[in-house]
Order: structure tokens, then sequence, then C-alpha cells
């Protein structure tokens, strides 16, 4: 089991789960405020309707432009000085970009904040998933991961109750700019915590620090019945052989993409974030202010109605986080790609039918659907998702792969999100039609490509991709006193072979 020390550890490192989601969430928050959209003339009504549909494109696809980049820049980061360092500095550059943002003047400065979040997002994607599976055990790695997922969506929900109060306030400048400062927060709290965190111990291992790794695994994983810190010597035995086996790889950006199994896994992280983004569900949620608008919900109705939205998804976050390691990745993801189209197929002709009608029971039942997506999507593939790609990867690329698979949420959810300002001043809510076909196309492609995962330590993934003869695991039986040493491997290792 997960002891308490780990679980303080997963927790702190999910500050910065939580700072994502915060970041991400204000941005919906406060374009429904008159104060903001007063202060930058962002109204999508009168004259200038096309320059406020632009503004608010650019506020909210900059900021994915930004975690896009970011992705790559605290993945090497992360690589380069280690989980933790890497982790601060994050910290630093979304303070930054919060403060910024928070004093903005004009738009092109709120614009230049948003772009600087959006580059610590990417790291606040990249690193907090990849540092909770690197200190998990492999039975109950999901859940851990896990919480990556139910923080972020935490933070979401807690950026839209803060929007809801800021509704009420009568200082029209306060409620906009306390909104974008409370974005530091988390920042602030997550460095004061990074102090206190040990480095990952496959991070250790990998640059050669053996027994500081050992000392970590001891800390992380013994329950207080293992007096002679067996499972830790055994881990890091495990380790150390797996990384020895890698390392008879090129292991440059280019082999990543030559060696098949690499290139199979890295494909796979793309494939679960494009899938994840075309369910459309950035789109349903960051311009859900303007849907409720034209099915007759104004004001803190609408607001009220997001914030409830989004304490559902966290909810659910955190119960499909509870279910990972039982039902499966795979078996979740499936699962969500049906319900999620089925209840889009649904919510986008009801959406259209009634939008901007008069007729109360069918714009509820609009916003019904909206709530049956989220109740899929939530735990089946929003959480699921960000295990799914923090585990397939081994240690040795494990930041570039995570790299590579969140640059791809950055990327479609800033093409569908800019795309999106515009269809719904044309198309209106016809443009989800686009996101019921792709789900629908990338469940049957799903179904036949997703490998399960769970169960699996993080060296023994290789199973999956073809990699059999060069996967270190356990043996069953004791382990000597020195073990732990780089020479000495308690580890079953077939012999390797060439791959076709």
């Amino acid at each position: 089991m997960t002891n308490a020390y780990n679980q303080i550890v997963l927790m702190a490192v999910s500050v910065g789960s939580f700072n994502y989601g915060l970041s991400f969430g204000v941005a919906s928050a406060i374009i429904g405020l008159e104060g903001f959209l007063d202060y930058f003339s962002l109204h999508l009504a009168g004259e200038n309707a096309s320059y406020a549909s632009s503004m608010q494109g650019a506020f909210t696809g900059l900021f994915f432009a930004g975690g896009f980049f970011g992705s790559f820049f605290f993945a090497w980061l992360a690589d380069k000085i280690g989980r933790k360092r890497a982790l601060g500095i994050m910290s630093i550059v979304a303070l930054i970009g919060s403060i910024i943002s928070a004093v903005s003047v004009h738009i092109g400065m709120l614009i230049a904040g948003r772009i600087i979040t959006g580059l610590a997002s990417g790291g606040m994607n990249v690193i907090p998933p990849m540092f909770q599976s690197e200190v998990s055990v492999a039975e109950h790695r999901g859940q851990n991961v896990g919480l990556h997922g139910f923080m972020f969506v935490a933070g979401l929900a807690t950026a839209n109750w803060a929007g809801l109060g800021a509704v009420f306030s009568s200082n029209m400048a306060l409620q906009w700019r306390l909104l974008l400062a409370l974005q530091a927060v988390p920042s602030i709290l997550l460095l004061v915590l990074g102090v206190w965190l040990p480095e990952t111990p496959r991070w250790l291992i990998l640059n050669g620090r053996p027994d500081e790794a050992l000392i970590t695994l001891k800390k992380l994983h013994d329950d207080g019945s293992d007096a002679e810190h067996q499972r830790a010597l055994d881990e890091q035995s495990e380790i150390v052989r797996q990384i020895e086996l890698d390392s008879r790889h090129d292991t440059s950006w280019s082999a990543l993409f030559a060696r098949p199994s690499t290139r199979r896994r890295i494909l796979l992280g793309i494939f679960v974030m494009f899938f994840q983004q075309s369910t459309g569900q950035n789109v349903l949620y960051g311009l859900q202010i303007n849907s409720l608008n034209s099915l007759g919900l104004i004001g803190w109705k609408a607001s009220l109605i997001i914030s409830c939205y989004v304490t559902w998804a966290a909810v659910l976050n955190f119960v499909g986080a509870a279910l990972l390691d039982r039902v499966g990745r795979r078996t979740m993801m499936l699962i969500g790609l049906v319900g999620t189209t089925v209840a889009d197929a649904i919510h986008t002709p009801l959406a259209i039918t009634y939008g901007g009608g008069t007729n109360k029971a069918g714009a509820g039942a609009a916003v019904a659907f909206l709530f049956l997506f989220i109740t899929f999507f939530a735990p089946c593939i929003d959480v699921t998702s960000y295990v799914y790609g923090a585990e397939i990867f081994p240690t040795y690329m494990r930041a570039r792969g995570l790299a590579v698979t969140i640059a791809t949420y950055f990327a479609f959810g800033a093409v569908y999100i800019a795309t999106s300002n515009v269809a719904s001043t044309t198309i209106g809510a016809k443009y989800n039609i686009i996101f019921i076909s792709l789900s629908a196309i990338n469940f049957a492609v799903a179904y036949y490509i997703l490998p399960e995962t769970k169960g699996l330590s993080l060296e023994e993934m290789g199973i999956l991709f073809g990699e059999k003869g060069e996967v270190a695991h356990r043996e069953n039986g004791p382990v000597g006193a020195d073990d732990h040493k780089i020479g000495t491997i308690n580890v079953n290792v077939e012999p390797a072979r060439e791959e076709k």
C-alpha cells in the first residue's frame, strides 16, 4: 500500500496540477464578467463583435500555445536538472505570468501574461504526473497519478466558484483582477513545498545516484513491517537493471521515432491526447458561458451552473482515479468514448433547436446532457489519459515522451478553441458535429490499439510494446544484503533480441 509519506509527497506535487486547473479556469470565469469585458472592450455584441471574438480566441488559444512549447521546455528541464528543481522553476514562471495578468492595463499585456502562464502550464501538465508515476508502487499507480486529474479539475472548480462570487462584486475592476491574482497562491505554495520534496528515485538512478535513490525508496514504499527494506532493495535493483538494458539503445530524439517499440509508445501517447481533445470537452467547457446565455441562462445563473458542472467533474475524477487500478485504463477509456459520443450527440441537436429560444424544457434538457457528457468524460477519459501518458514510457524517455503527449493536448486544444470562437458566431452548436464524428471514429481505433497497463511496474511496461526480451523484472525469492549495489542486480533478464 501507499504509505503516509508517499501520500504527502503525491499531494504536494499535485498542487502543480491544481495550479494548472486554476489558471485554465480563470479564463472562462472572467470572460463572463462585465467589468472585464468593459475594460478590454470584449463584448460579443455591438460594432466591436469581430474584434472581441478574435481577442477572446487569442486570450484562450495563446494560453494553449504557451502550454505546447512549455511541455517541451519543462520536459527537457526535468531531464536536465531533475523533476524537483524543474517543478520549482515552473512555479516561478507561473507566478510571473499571474502577476503580469493581474496588473494588465491593456489587452497586449493581458495576453502576454496568459502566454507566460500557458508556458508554465505545459510544465504543470508534464511534471506532476511524471513525478507521481515515478514515486508510486505499481498496484496503486492509477490512483496516485489520478491525483493529477482530480486536482486539475479541483482547480477549475475553484476558479469557477471564485468567478461566481466575483459576479456579485460592486468593484468592476477588482472582480477580474482578483481572480487573475488568485493564480499566484498555488504557485507560492508549491515553491514552499518544493524545498521539502525528494527527487524521484528513477531520475536519481538514471543520473548515477543509486544510493540516494535507495534512501528515497525506503521512505516512499516501506510500510513499517519490512525491517530489511526488501521492497525498496528489489525496486532499486529492477530500476538499475532496466536502465542498463535501455542504455544499449540509441536514446536520441530521432531514435525514439526510429525504433519500433518507442515509436509505438509515442504514437499511442499522441493518440490518447488527440481523442481526449477531440471529444470537444475544452470547447464545451470554455464556451459554455456563451452556450448557456443562448439558452436564456445569463449572469450568476450561468456561472452557478458552470461551477456545479466543474465540481461534479472533480468528484468524478476522484472516483475515476479510485477505479483505475481495479477496472483498468483501457476499459475506462472505451466506456468514456461511448458515453461522451452519445451524450454530445443528444446535447447538440437540443442546443441547435432551443438555443436562443424561450422553451425552458428544451434548454434544460440541453444542459442536462452536458452534465451527462462530463459524467462519462471526467472519470473515464480525463483522469485516465494523464495516467496512461505518464506510465507507458521508459525512464530514459519518460520526460520526452510525455512532452510529446501533453504537447498534443495543447496543440489540439488551441486549434479547437481558436476555431470555436468563430464557429460559435457562425454555425453555433453545429460545430459539435465534428467532435461527435471524431469520437465515434476514435472509439473504433482505440478498441484495436489500446493495450491494458494496470498492475505492471514502469519497468515491466516494455512487455506490451514488443520488448519482452529487454525487460528487467524482480524475482520472488530473497535478495542479498548487498544486492542494492550497481554491480549486483537481482533481476531476471531474458536475452536481448533484434527488433524487426
